[in-house]
C-alpha cells in the first residue's frame, strides 16, 4: 500500500508519505504535492518533461525531487500526473506526464520543500517519509 495524508504542523504544511518503494515514495510525494497545489482537481497527462536530480542522499534527493514538481507547476504551469523514474546511489532521473499550461488548477501556493524535521526511513515493509513545505 501506498499514501499520503497531512498531519498537523504549527506553522507550515506537514505530509507524511509511505510505500512499499523508494521510487513509488518519491511518485506518492509528487501526488501530494500535486493535489494540495490543486485541491484534488482531476489533471490530464498529455505532456511530458524531463527531470534530473543529483543529490547528496535519499533526503536530498526527496527534497529536490518535490520542488522540481513544485517548480514545474508555479513556473510554466506544468501540473504533474504521474511520472517514471529511474533510481541511481543519490540520483534520480524521470519523466513528467502531465498537464501543460494548468496553471488556472493551482488553488495553492506551495513555496518548496525544506529539510525541516524531514525523515526518510527504509521500514520492513516498505519506505515512509515525512516532509515539511513552506507555504
Amino acid at each position: 500500500m501506498s499514501g499520503f495524508r497531512q498531519i498537523d504542523h504549527t506553522a507550515d504544511l506537514a505530509l507524511q508519505l509511505w510505500a512499499p518503494s523508494e521510487a513509488e515514495l518519491l511518485r506518492v510525494g509528487a501526488r501530494a504535492i500535486v493535489s494540495t497545489l490543486t485541491g484534488g482537481a482531476e489533471v490530464r497527462a498529455d505532456a511530458t518533461r524531463s527531470v534530473s536530480v543529483d543529490a547528496l542522499d535519499g533526503e536530498d534527493r526527496l527534497v529536490q525531487w518535490l520542488n522540481e514538481i513544485i517548480y514545474a507547476a508555479v513556473t510554466t504551469g506544468f501540473v504533474t500526473a504521474s511520472a517514471d523514474i529511474e533510481l541511481g546511489a543519490t540520483s534520480l532521473t524521470a519523466t513528467l506526464h502531465g498537464e501543460a499550461d494548468a496553471s488556472a488548477k493551482i488553488e495553492t501556493e506551495l513555496k518548496s520543500v525544506t529539510y525541516h524535521e524531514l525523515k526518510l526511513e527504509h521500514t520492513g515493509d516498505g519506505w515512509c517519509a515525512q516532509i515539511v513545505i513552506d507555504v
